[in-house]
């Protein structure tokens, strides 16, 4: 039986190994038809679940809701004035006897007053209140494009991770068949001790990389959950299906920027509800009328008496100018600071765009450069040495240091994709794509 196992040692390497392969995978089938199956979320429907779950976009809504509910009241009046009391009635009742032989005077007096707005100023402050509303929309949808990006990251994470561990799997696979193989050759002298060690060394170490992986897995999927507002430890996949971005990313992406994105439309809204407060502060000088009227029932024999008064205010004097001109004033500086807040903003972005395409372009042909030239060299040349110490004409050291330059290569292929993919998502958050 030892001369039959020798001999397919000596000159059946391929046959050996390739029985010891099928055994480890039948293994490993046999394990994985037992871990549990989550539901695999879309991107898409991450997105959409946060667009509509998230608090802190709720909260814009409300904040929405107030603004057109404070436009509501912008038609109110002023409330009406009553009076009632003495008119012209004497305080020594003696001595007005005395004056008048008896007779009573005075009457009591019922009076109402009521200011009428100016209509071109209710249309004015209600033009100005409902334009705030635009202003809280532009918020709301400059932070959706921020947790947007934010959840996008998380996502790409986590599937670089998957890979990651599907790579780990198929190292620990390989790492296993090695040490098989190492201690069935062993004692007949085709195998090394401290070869066998160190294969298990790295044995060991993939399964502290598979623990480190599994947490960073767990962050993401508690990231995520707290973007989509959901119980923290709702278990859920991702779709694995990776798609690098493609094409040229000419300059023509920044010509439309300021009509994409949402902090120029903010800062638009608010320099056109600056504009409207204007016309509400300019407003104030158009004058406002009011009426009076004033009924006296005489205390004695006097006949009942009435007074009908028209008013109106004259905002044009200068001491009650100064305010809104003042104001209006105020707003122009406040409108010509915006504009350069506006042109400030796009100015860096532009600068970043067109930076971030030069480096999207390079992490591009990197990764081109790693999937066409070094991961399938590196493969052949992990093949190769595996062949070679099937055939006794290389150790298992070298064995091992060919699986690891390739895994360590597809590791840093794996994290240039990840570069490259938070470089796609930056680039979309700053053209809120």
């Amino acid at each position: 039986m030892e001369r039959l196992m020798y001999w397919m040692l000596k000159n059946n390497w391929l046959v050996t190994a390739r029985l010891l392969m099928l055994l480890l995978i039948a293994g490993t089938r046999s394990q994985a038809q037992v871990l549990p199956q989550h539901s695999v979320l879309p991107l898409d429907s991450v997105l959409r679940r946060i667009e509509g779950q998230n608090p802190m976009l709720r909260e814009f809504d409300y904040r929405i809701k107030a603004k057109e509910t404070y436009a509501q009241g912008a038609g109110s009046w002023e409330a009406s004035r009553v009076g009632v009391g003495f008119f012209m009635t004497p305080y020594d009742k003696k001595m007005a006897d005395q004056m008048t032989g008896g007779e009573d005077l005075g009457s009591v007096m019922v009076s109402v007053e009521q200011m009428f707005p100016n209509p071109a100023q209710q249309r004015a402050k209600r033009a100005y209140l409902q334009a705030q509303s635009s202003v809280e929309k532009a918020s709301q949808d400059y932070r959706f494009n921020q947790l947007r990006a934010e959840a996008k990251k998380a996502y790409y994470d986590w599937i670089v991770l998957e890979k990651r561990q599907a790579l780990l799997n198929e190292n620990e696979e390989i790492i296993r068949f090695m040490i098989r193989l190492a201690e069935v050759r062993y004692p007949y002298n085709q195998s090394k001790l401290n070869s066998i060690y160190n294969a298990q060394a790295k044995l060991y170490g993939l399964e502290n990389e598979r623990l480190m992986l599994q947490s960073q897995i767990r962050q993401k999927q508690i990231a995520l959950n707290t973007l989509m507002n959901r119980p923290k430890d709702t278990s859920f996949g991702v779709d694995t299906t990776l798609t690098l971005p493609t094409g040229a990313f000419s300059l023509a992406d920044t010509t439309g920027l300021a009509a994409q994105r949402s902090d120029i439309k903010g800062l638009e809204q608010s320099i056109r509800v600056m504009q409207l407060g204007q016309r509400w502060e300019s407003s104030m000088r158009k004058p406002m009328f009011g009426l009076r009227y004033e009924h006296m029932s005489s205390i004695g024999s006097m006949p009942n008496q009435f007074t009908l008064m028209g008013m109106v205010t004259i905002p044009l004097v200068p001491w009650a100018s100064k305010g809104y001109r003042s104001n209006v004033a105020a707003m122009n500086y406040e409108i010509r600071g915006m504009r350069k807040e506006q042109e400030g903003i796009l100015n860096e972005a532009r600068g970043m765009l067109a930076a971030m395409r030069t480096e999207i372009e390079t992490k591009r042909k990197q990764v081109a450069n790693y999937q066409e030239r070094i991961i399938p060299a590196l493969q052949k040349n992990y093949r190769v040495t595996l062949q070679a110490y099937e055939q006794n004409t290389a150790e298992l050291a070298a064995v091992i240091d060919a699986w690891e330059t390739l895994n360590m290569t597809q590791m840093q292929y794996l994290d240039t994709v990840n570069e490259l993919l938070t470089m796609q998502v930056t680039y979309e958050r700053e053209l809120e794509k």
